[in-house]
C-alpha cells in the first residue's frame, strides 16, 4: 500500500514582553506552542503523535521513500533600535527552526539541547548526555533551517526600527526514513530566539512572525518476512528505551 502521511504544525507569532525582564518572548496569538522551561521563554516548541498503531496491529512495517515540508506564508521579522549608532547585531537578528519526526519520544531539555547539535550524529563534549542517546535511526526525518533578515523585502539597512521578510540563511536535512514498526511517530517543531527587544538593550527583534507547517512522508506500507519484522519490532522497543 501506498500512503501519504501528513504531520501539520500551527504557525508560531511571538513579541517581546515587557513584563519578564532579560529579553523574555510572549505568544501574540495563542496556539499549542509552549516554551521549554529553564530559557527565558527563547526556546518555544509544539509536539504531537503520528499514530501508526493500526498498521502495526497488522504486523506491518511502513518503509519511507522521501520526505519533504511546505510552508503556508512568509517568515516576518520586526525589530527595534533606540540608537541608531548601536545597529542591530548580525546575531540579535537570527533565529533557528528545528523539525524533527522521531520513533522515539524527546524530552523538552533534549530538544534545548538539540539547537547546537542534530540528533543521531556525535555530540559535542559539553552536550554529551543531554542531548539524549539517538542514533540515526531515531530520526525519520529532521531539518534545521537557521533564518536571517532579507533586507531585499524590507528596511534597507538595520539602524532603526524596522521589519523584512527572513531569508534562509543556512539549512540541514538529517533525516534518516528509517523503516519503522513502532506504534508512533513522534513530532516536534522548535525554535530558538536570541533574546528580545527590552529598555535595557536598546535594541533586537521585537516581533516574529512564523507560519504554519506540513511534513509530508511518503511511504509504502507492507508485510515482510517473520523473523525480519520481529527483530524490527525488537529494534523498536530497544531504541525507545535507550533515549
Amino acid at each position: 500500500m501506498d500512503r501519504i502521511l501528513n504531520v501539520e504544525f500551527a504557525s508560531l507569532y511571538l513579541e517581546d514582553d515587557d513584563i519578564i525582564a532579560g529579553g523574555a518572548w510572549k505568544m501574540s496569538d495563542v496556539t499549542d506552542y509552549v516554551p521549554i522551561p529553564g530559557y527565558n521563554n527563547q526556546y518555544w516548541f509544539t509536539e504531537m503523535k503520528l499514530d501508526l498503531s493500526g498498521y502495526t496491529m497488522e504486523d506491518l512495517t511502513v518503509y519511507f521513500r522521501n520526505s519533504f515540508e511546505q510552508r503556508a506564508a512568509f517568515t516576518d521579522i520586526h525589530w527595534k533600535v533606540d540608537d541608531s549608532t548601536k545597529p542591530l547585531r548580525a546575531f540579535d537578528g537570527t533565529f533557528s527552526e528545528t523539525t524533527i519526526l522521531s520513533s522515539v519520544p524527546i524530552t523538552p531539555d533534549q530538544l534545548a539541547n538539540m539547537g547546537v547539535s542534530a540528533p543521531g550524529f556525535i555530540v559535542p563534549p559539553t552536550i554529551a548526555g543531554r542531548a539524549g542517546n539517538f542514533n540515526r535511526t531515531h530520526i525519520i526525518h529532521g531539518t534545521c533551517i537557521n533564518w536571517g533578515i532579507d533586507t531585499s523585502f524590507g528596511a534597507d539597512v538595520l539602524t532603526d526600527t524596522g521589519a523584512a521578510l527572513g531569508r534562509v540563511a543556512d539549512s540541514q536535512d538529517f533525516s534518516s526514513l528509517e523503516p519503522t514498526a513502532a506504534e508512533n511517530i513522534y513530532c516536534y517543531r522548535v525554535i530558538y530566539l536570541p533574546a528580545a527587544y527590552d529598555r535595557t538593550s536598546e535594541r533586537g527583534l521585537d516581533r516574529v512572525s512564523i507560519p504554519s507547517k506540513r511534513v509530508l512522508l511518503n511511504c509504502m506500507i507492507d508485510e515482510e518476512p517473520q523473523l525480519q519484522y520481529m527483530m524490527r519490532l525488537k529494534r523498536s522497543y530497544e531504541l525507545a528505551n535507550q533515549v
